[in-house]
């Protein structure tokens, strides 16, 4: 038996799986705030489930992973494979990010998980490349390389890039400090959203999710025109990436904010992504919304 977690800066969910294949009547959801550590939780998890045998547990953090260990980006937690190991008589522990284990999510995405906001759909042979593109409370990546049904999702940390000129050139040229902004996570994350919003409209008080909740107000130009030009920023984000991982299986956009402005203001988003592009494979590339709250769990339970 396996147990899967998706260990998030709030909100962990937990479930036991067997052959891939999770129990839904195991999924349990959790507050990190209720617990002092991981293992807690999971002790926790484990007294209410009974006596089911875990061998194995593969858990998805929000955080970087490096040699087996993980410290959450949003609590202190650290967390150590070996040490879990240990604590909990298994077998084997895999710690992953958890952008990489919606990675994994991705081959078994089916119409209901998810919904396709443009391009044409997925290749049907299994082998290609997808893009798994994470804003919420923080930004990552994770690229999904598919070959002969196995799956590889490599570690990255792409919030902390540069940020590409283009971006910068549009916030210029839409009067807004590039400065500000000097890395990818800076203004594509919850705080980015909320720093451009209040830099746009001249508001100190606005918030990203009250803009959102905001957009189409015609008492609120300001903010409708704030979140479109948001939107166009992140579909020069997409195009280029577009180009930088070839997703010839399309681009799964995750987390929060990214959800909220496929929501209220895709069109901006696809008509910058769907410009004309050197090189890139698709004229018209997918663009997909994860909808699935558990797909992180699909991830760990798949791995």
């Amino acid at each position: 038996m396996r147990l899967v977690a998706d260990i998030g800066g709030t909100n962990a969910r937990v479930a036991l799986c067997a052959n891939g294949v999770i129990d839904q009547g195991s999924v349990r959801r959790f507050s990190n705030a209720d617990w002092d550590s991981l293992d807690d939780l999971l002790r926790a998890y484990r007294d209410r489930q009974g006596e089911a045998p875990v061998n194995e547990m593969v858990i998805a953090v929000a955080g970087p992973v490096r040699a087996g260990r993980a410290t959450l980006t949003n609590r202190n937690w650290t967390i150590s494979a070996n040490d879990m190991k240990q604590d909990f008589g298994c077998n084997r522990v895999v710690l992953l990010n958890d952008l990489g284990a919606l990675g994994y999510a991705v081959p078994t995405f089916v119409s209901d998980n998810v919904t396709q906001l443009c391009g044409n759909d997925a290749p049907r042979d299994t082998d290609g490349q997808a893009l798994v593109v994470g804003i919420g409370t923080g930004f990552n990546i994770s690229q999904v390389i598919t070959k002969d049904d196995a799956t590889v999702c490599p570690p990255a940390e792409a919030g902390h890039i540069s940020m590409p000129s283009a971006i910068l050139s549009e916030l210029a040229h839409q009067g807004c400090c590039p400065d500000l902004f000097p890395t990818v996570e800076a203004l594509f994350s919850g705080r980015g959203l909320t720093a451009f919003c209040r830099l746009f409209t001249q508001s100190e008080t606005i918030t990203g999710e009250a803009a959102v909740q905001q957009y189409g107000n015609p008492a609120a130009p300001m903010v409708t025109a704030a979140i479109n030009v948001y939107a166009t920023l992140l579909g020069l984000l997409l195009r280029d990436f577009s180009l930088s991982y070839m997703p010839s299986h399309g681009i799964y956009l995750a987390g929060s904010v990214a959800r909220a402005i496929a929501t209220c203001a895709a069109e901006p988003v696809i008509r910058v992504l769907q410009r004309p592009c050197a090189l890139r494979a698709q004229s018209n590339p997918a663009l997909f919304v994860i909808q699935e709250d558990g797909a992180a769990l699909r991830g760990t339970a798949r791995y």
